[in-house]
């Protein structure tokens, strides 16, 4: 099996790789996530996911890289970002925003299977409700240290989960990686598994 260039730092996202036994090598881009902040949340990952690929691709001067994997996740909430949270203060913020609602989760997941190929760009959205949260569920999770680096300012692999009243779609979209959709990419470009 050939191995994917992840184009992203995430370690939820390289756990999930791991998982489903697909080998990998992570190139973490460095770009202006703040870009495009105007347009849609749906837009926005599309955008983001693209530009990471683009990013990796560009350091790979003399070969041609193949199987280069973007992705990029945000939460939406009455029509607005929700995106990682600066400090604890922002987490806390953030999840007296979410409790007792319902919000969504976007992930755009680009694939390029050759420099030479068109970005194929999918997303996912997920719904996901919380429970009520109290002043103590909202202190234990703080102290936790989950919040940090999570777009929504948790993780529902983890203890995050323990607030999820329910949930429609996928998964793992929530993670950052939407499996399913992931699974079609490779089959529809031919990857070999």
């Amino acid at each position: 099996m050939e191995t994917i260039i992840l184009a992203s730092g995430s370690p939820r996202r390289q756990e999930l790789l791991k998982r489903v036994g697909i080998p990998f090598k992570a190139f973490p881009p460095h770009i202006d996530e703040q870009a495009d902040r105007d347009a849609a949340v749906e837009e926005r990952v599309q955008i983001i996911a693209r530009q990471k690929i683009e990013k990796v691709v560009s350091l790979f001067k003399e070969e041609s890289p193949r199987w280069v994997l973007g992705l990029d996740t945000l939460v939406e909430f009455k029509g607005r970002a929700i995106e990682k949270p600066e400090d604890m203060e922002d987490a806390e913020r953030i999840l007296k925003e979410l409790s007792g609602t319902t919000h969504r989760v976007y992930t755009a997941i680009g694939f390029l299977p050759s420099r030479q190929s068109k970005i194929d760009m999918r997303f996912a959205c997920t719904q996901v409700k919380f429970i009520k949260l109290t002043e103590e569920d909202i202190q234990y999770y703080l102290m936790t240290g989950e919040w940090r680096g999570v777009a929504g300012a948790y993780r529902i692999q983890d203890r995050g989960a323990f607030f999820i009243e329910s949930i429609k779609g996928s998964c793992s979209n929530v993670v950052g990686l939407p499996l399913e959709i992931f699974y079609g990419m490779l089959r529809d470009n031919n990857f070999s598994l």
